[in-house]
């Protein structure tokens, strides 16, 4: 390991449930702020932290300085618990990251951090993002973090991350460095974007071609699901808990199937999302600094094709809301149904999240 006398510094993006933080007596920032001291004592160098985007100075594009930052080696660190993946922002956070990280092929710069529901992380859980997690190889803290501040275990967990810390930098530096070595002189890293910038065009091309009958066929399921969930809660009535329940599961069997198809469509629609927002947020910062005017007219084209089609959804979705209050009722009053409804109200989520990333194109500056 390296010292690095010059005390050169790295940066983190943390992300968290601010009620996890509370419920574990701010050990969140313990955490940091003592992962900040083992990683200097280990290198040298220095680490800042930031716990949102307002600290680290992004604003309201905050999703375009996502490429920058990671070609500059920062790290996604989400500090999870299961709570974490109700929480919209954190999902939107992590969802970015991870798009962009992938698009440059540096995956290993996001680093999850488990502090509570570890068990529940697993390949084939229901939520897309749980099992994002999982592929991402996570770092189990949960013993650290219950033991608390000060302890061996804590000690020793910090430390291990601090390794890993060091390990990746590393990784990012060589990667980072060696990219920078093939591209050569100024001329020709000037047609290396170029190429990166219509290669990222095809690429993008292909996606908005699979967006809008995606978006057709999610939107299908939502309304189908709606009908029949609709009609089920028409049968019921004033009557007694035992009847009730016996209704419960007629209706968890008329929605098991709807529910599943929506989850998988809206899945589908959220993955094309999560890649076309990488893409094309990469692909307005390159149009920037190369004046390619077939490039800014497909990257238009294609936001106004898909934004056109959210628009509708986004209505459908906000009514939809209210009907899904009214199920957690009978969702607490019957097993069988809250486990049929259970995939179609995670379908939901997702279209709900990937309308919110498409409504944020609206923005986006080609010129």
């Amino acid at each position: 390991m390296d010292a690095n006398p010059a005390g050169q510094g790295n940066r983190i993006f943390v992300s968290y449930a601010h009620l996890d933080d509370e419920l574990l007596n701010q050990a969140v920032e313990h955490f940091t702020s003592d992962l900040r001291s083992f990683y200097s004592a280990k290198t040298g160098g220095t680490l800042e932290v930031f716990f949102d985007r307002e600290s680290i100075g992004w604003g309201t594009d905050w999703r375009r300085r996502i490429d920058s930052e990671l070609r500059g080696a920062s790290i996604f660190m989400p500090i999870i618990t299961m709570q974490y993946f109700n929480r919209p922002a954190c999902r939107e956070e992590l969802n970015a990251f991870y798009g962009s990280a992938e698009l440059l092929g540096a995956k290993y710069l996001l680093l999850p951090i488990v502090i509570m529901g570890a068990s529940g992380i697993t390949a084939d859980n229901q939520m897309p993002e749980v099992r994002l997690i999982e592929r991402i190889q996570f770092e189990n803290l949960e013993e650290a973090f219950l033991a608390g501040r000060g302890t061996r275990e804590w000690r020793e967990a910090l430390s291990r991350i601090a390794d890993k810390l060091v390990t990746i930098i590393s990784q990012a530096e060589e990667n980072l460095s060696a990219v920078a070595a093939a591209a050569g002189v100024e001329k020709s890293e000037e047609l290396n974007e170029e190429f990166d910038l219509f290669q990222h065009f095809d690429q993008l091309n292909q996606l908005g071609e699979a967006l809008t009958p995606e978006l057709e066929a999610a939107t299908q399921d939502l309304t189908t699901w709606c009908t029949v969930v609709q009609e089920e809660m028409q049968k019921f009535g004033p009557t007694s808990p035992a009847v009730l329940r016996s209704r419960s599961v007629v209706m968890a069997a008329a929605v098991r199937e709807p529910s599943l198809k929506l989850q998988e469509s809206a899945t589908t629609f959220a993955q094309s999302v999560t890649e076309a927002d990488a893409l094309l947020r990469a692909v307005v910062s390159q149009l920037v600094s190369v004046n390619t005017s077939h490039g800014a007219t497909l990257a238009e084209k294609i936001i106004a094709d898909v934004t056109q089609g959210s628009t509708d959804l986004q209505e459908f979705l906000e009514g939809l809301g209210e009907i899904l209050e009214m199920l957690k009722t009978m969702e607490i009053m019957s097993v069988p149904l809250r486990k049929a409804l259970k995939p179609g109200r995670i379908g939901f989520t997702k279209l709900q999240d990937s309308i919110k990333t498409i409504d944020g194109w609206r923005g986006l500056s080609i010129h």
